[in-house]
């Protein structure tokens, strides 16, 4: 009987509310990365609108051998996105390969 693992992937598409700077966006999206870190044990990197202040994309990436467990924490990660005040999730996509 083969092992199997079930990997899953999220883009994160977001707003970064009253950042003046590069600065105010690099310590807002540090401060979240860590916290989603902290909180769900994913991987995360930021790939996309890296020079622009109010906007930034996230991926995240977290694995399991149980498939309900990789889901319910991709659904986890989302709702805890929108409950943090710092930043609006304007899209999202979730992968489970």
């Amino acid at each position: 009987m083969a092992d199997k693992f079930f990997i899953g992937q999220g883009k994160l598409d977001l707003h970064i509310d009253n950042c003046q700077s590069l600065k105010d966006k690099r310590r807002v999206v540090k401060s979240l990365k860590e916290r989603l870190k902290n909180h769900y044990n994913i991987a995360l990197c930021e790939f996309g609108d890296l020079s622009l202040w109010q906007r930034t994309q996230l991926c995240f990436v977290t694995c399991c051998n149980d498939k309900s467990v990789v889901d319910s924490t991709m659904k986890k990660v989302i709702d805890f996105i929108d409950r943090v005040h710092s930043v609006t999730l304007l899209d999202f996509e979730l992968h489970i390969i």
